[in-house]
């Protein structure tokens, strides 16, 4: 019996050593000191830095690797009234280096000011509360925001930004009344340096007016990033806007040339020479900006008036895109049929000259450019009697739209296209 008991006794025993161990990860460390550091910041719990003994430092009456526990646990929560537990004495951290780290680790300039008698405080008042220091906040901000352009989904880089942009405005009524009336006129410069278009300040100043007006209390930094992000987002849409006039352009320019060409030798050359060469010099800065504001689309609200303005101007630019497209797509159409051997090459030269004729022409007058100020750069007069020329030709071979729609039961002998 007795030795059932002394049994039981020893079973227990190692069943609550092995307990400790369990609930105790440092119980076997070789360096406990570190091991509890790195636990209570990792479990964002200060009450593992009270396990943390002190015989080395017992004759000097302080605990440094404790006391370093709670101050890195404090900067890790963001919590002050952690400092009040490092009970200094020789050779141990004090309450100042506690308050100067939570300070450094969330860059908070309204806690400088527990400095006052302490050498840090012009150090804290120069890193957290300077123009310098917005600069170097401003520089971060735009390594964030390049960062994000490339990897637009990455949640960590928008929570940094986050971060970063609301420590810019804590830090901003720290400046003197001159500094920060510098940051502003600098600031508003260097937004609108490079807005030299009429039609684009007068959009800008008219959201930014707008937005100001509905939000009376906003504070300058928020103004001011509403100010670049309108901007940005209305320079973008007159890109995009460009990108298309010259799209149209390029297509304008190669019709005034195609239209009176009048051998039907040159309809495979003009295939080559009009939209491979749109398609290597334009297609692909249209593509590019259209992308560019599909993503801008994305930081308004779908039911804001600033979301439905992108989408009214996305949806100009893009039909333009689309129409010249189906174009291509169609003239290509014919390519892949003669290759099945389905028609004949004969039939697709007069098949495209009556896609380009009837279609092409139609799609880019039909294109008016999103901003007043983005003027094609082939004259009115000079399209326009190409137009009619080319369009007189397309009006004698109206029998092609059948052809066009259904190639492969048309009879083109006796159509010509030309």
């Amino acid at each position: 019996m007795r030795k059932k008991i002394l049994l039981s006794i020893s079973l227990l025993s190692l069943i609550f050593i092995a307990w400790c161990r369990d609930s105790d990860p440092c119980a076997d460390s070789d360096d406990s000191k570190h091991c509890y550091q790195d636990e209570a910041v990792a479990a964002w719990d200060a009450s593992l830095c009270k396990k943390i003994d002190w015989k080395e430092f017992k004759q000097y009456w302080s605990n440094p690797p404790r006391d370093k526990c709670y101050m890195m646990v404090a900067a890790q929560n963001n919590d002050y009234s952690l400092c009040s537990k490092i009970k200094w004495w020789e050779m141990s951290y004090t309450k100042e280096d506690c308050v100067f780290e939570v300070i450094s680790k969330n860059e908070d300039p309204n806690w400088c000011d527990r400095l006052k008698w302490d050498d840090r405080y012009q150090e804290c008042n120069d890193t957290f509360r300077s123009a310098n220091a917005l600069v170097m906040k401003d520089q971060t901000i735009d390594d964030l925001t390049q960062q994000l352009k490339d990897d637009p989904d990455n949640a960590e880089l928008k929570a940094k930004l986050q971060k970063e942009m609301e420590s810019k405005k804590a830090l901003f009524p720290f400046l003197s009344a001159a500094e920060q009336s510098n940051y502003i006129k600098e600031n508003r410069e260097k937004i609108m340096e490079d807005v030299d278009d009429a039609d684009v300040q007068n959009s800008i100043a008219k959201e930014y007016n707008q937005f100001k007006r509905n939000n009376p209390d906003a504070d300058i930094i928020t103004m001011l990033d509403k100010m670049k992000d309108i901007a940005d987002k209305q320079r973008m849409m007159k890109q995009a806007d460009e990108d298309a006039n010259a799209l149209v352009d390029a297509v304008k320019e190669q019709m005034t040339d195609l239209a009176q060409q009048w051998q039907d030798a040159l309809t495979d050359a003009m295939k080559e020479k009009a939209t491979d060469w749109i398609k290597e010099n334009w297609w692909d800065k249209l593509k590019r900006s259209l992308k560019n504001l599909e993503r801008m689309k994305e930081k308004y609200d779908t039911a804001s008036q600033e979301y439905a303005a992108i989408q009214e101007k996305y949806n100009k630019l893009k039909d333009a895109y689309d129409k010249i497209n189906g174009i291509y797509n169609k003239m290509d159409s014919f390519d892949t049929l003669v290759a099945q051997w389905k028609i004949t090459a004969e039939k697709a030269k007069v098949l495209k000259w009556a896609v380009l004729l009837q279609n092409w022409l139609t799609a880019v007058t039909e294109y008016v450019p999103v901003f007043g100020s983005t003027i094609s750069k082939v004259t009115d007069a000079t399209f326009e009697a190409t137009m009619k020329f080319a369009q007189k030709r397309a009006e004698r071979a109206t029998a092609l739209d059948k052809c066009i729609d259904d190639p492969l039961n048309c009879d083109t002998d006796s159509i010509s296209g030309y």
